[in-house]
Order: structure tokens, then sequence, then C-alpha cells
């Protein structure tokens, strides 16, 4: 039963198991964001990562058992950790959420030192959850700068 809902958590509704599948978990990512700020508040979304994030961290890797590969693709909890990092500081401003929605996946896709590291050589949760929690920090710094200077 546990390992039905962490597989359901894990592959954030099953959309790990669509083509392009990070895309579109940090897609929906940006959906449940804006919904949730506009009904709730940022402090419930962080909230939201804050659970999910520790929750990742100590049960992924029950689930990462079922799979033959050490990161799998179906696994896209990853990237809602990693692109919620960068919403934080967007507020309601669509722009800075479509701009962190795209350097974001680019600093996911190629993985810049230190996330590289995390991503070939950290097996389990931590090295999933890792490189996305660092693309997340650099595209939270990219929007910072946008920000300030821009």
């Amino acid at each position: 039963m546990l390992d039905k809902f962490n597989l359901l958590i894990f592959t954030f509704f099953n959309t790990g198991k669509l083509p392009g599948s990070g895309t579109f978990a940090s897609l929906i990512t940006i959906f449940i964001y804006y919904f949730v700020i506009f009904f709730f508040s940022n402090i419930f979304f962080i909230s939201i990562l804050l659970i999910i994030t520790v929750y990742s961290f100590f049960f992924l890797k029950s689930i990462l058992k079922k799979f033959d590969n050490k990161d799998p693709k179906e696994i896209v909890i990853d990237e809602f950790i990693g692109q919620s990092i960068p919403l934080l500081i967007c507020g309601n401003d669509i722009i800075l959420i479509l701009i962190s929605f795209v350097v974001f996946r680019i600093f996911d896709i190629f993985k810049i030192f230190p996330a590289n590291i995390f991503d070939k050589k950290i097996n389990g949760s931590i090295g999933i959850i890792g490189d996305d929690i660092i693309a997340g920090l650099y595209t939270l710094l990219i929007i910072y700068l946008i920000k300030s200077y821009v």
C-alpha cells in the first residue's frame, strides 16, 4: 500500500510515464505553484516543498529498488523540488516564472558542476534529488539577478 502511494508521489501522479517527463513535471510544478500562491500563500508552498523534500530523501530509496536504472526517468519528484526553488522568489510575475522554467530545464539537462557529480557519482535519493536542487539554486541566482538588475 505504501509502495503504491510512494510510486504515485515520486512519479508525480504518473507524469513520469510521459515522454519528456522532466519537462512536464516542471511545467505542472509551475501550475501548482501559481495555484497555491493565488489561493493560499508563498509560505504554504514553502511548507509543501519542505515536506515533499524531506519525505523524498527518506522514502525514495525504497521505490528505487523497483527499477533497474539508478535514476529512473519515471521518478520526477526531483523536478518538482528543483523547479520549486527559484519559484519561491518569482511571486506572481508570469515572466519570471516562465524564465525560471526555461533556465531550470537548461541547468537540469546540462548538469553544470557540481550537479554532474551528484548525477553521476552519488547513488540513491541524494544523487537523484541533489542535482535538481543544484539546478534550482543556479536558477534562483539567475532570477535574483534579473529581479535586482533588470
